[in-house]
């Protein structure tokens, strides 16, 4: 398991040629996300946010019978101002490669049609504002949860490897251990909590 980033993968197959597709995606993924953008052999990939979380898009682009399928490889980490992601909460990742997918087969559509009035901006789906918030602030109130969960436990951790005394809390009711097995216990969960950011922090390149 990736601890430091969460994949996503979608793909999608656009009829027209790969040149035109290509200009489309980039013009989409820089205009209306603002995400910066760098070449790659089979596409380009584009760098940004999503949701308080860093973002890496990579998009590679392969000509078929009558078109061109577009690949999109979407790597998010997963810590970030929101919290730290164990997983995508109501899908909202997946959600947003479908919108930029359709984005891009909107860009594709003005350029083939220039002529033609249409809107400025991609039709993407109208959003709910009230149920957005909503949504949000049930991911910062689990985030949150969960950062305190941790906090809780792992003071209980120093306390009981201190004492001999170990108390964790949990659904169950809490779980009370004492002597060698308490220190034991509370070692490996310091141990662990070590390792979750040892994994989590960015390695610098020499």
């Amino acid at each position: 398991m990736d601890w430091k980033h969460k994949h996503f993968y979608q793909e999608r197959t656009y009829a027209a040629p790969p040149d035109l597709v290509l200009e489309a995606a980039r013009d989409f993924m820089a205009g209306s996300l603002g995400w910066k953008i760098a070449d790659s052999p089979e596409g380009f990939t584009a760098e940004g946010y999503s949701f308080a979380h860093q973002a890496t898009a990579n998009l590679r682009l392969q000509p078929t019978a009558g078109g061109t399928k577009v690949s999109l490889d979407l790597s998010v980490s997963r810590a970030g101002a929101t919290g730290f992601m164990l997983f995508d909460v109501g899908g909202y990742y997946n959600i947003q490669i479908r919108k930029w997918l359709d984005g891009i087969q909107w860009a594709i559509h003005q350029k083939l049609t220039p002529s033609q009035p249409g809107s400025a901006h991609p039709p993407m789906p109208v959003a709910n504002k009230g149920a957005a918030r909503v949504f949000n602030g049930c991911l910062a109130f689990i985030a949150v949860m969960f950062a305190l969960y941790c906090l809780i436990t792992a003071i209980s951790a120093v306390v009981g490897l201190a004492s001999g005394n170990l108390f964790l809390f949990g659904r169950g009711g809490t779980l009370v251990m004492h002597g060698l097995a308490a220190r034991l216990t509370s070692a490996l969960i310091l141990l662990f909590g070590v390792y979750l950011v040892w994994k989590m922090t960015p390695k610098r390149k020499r």
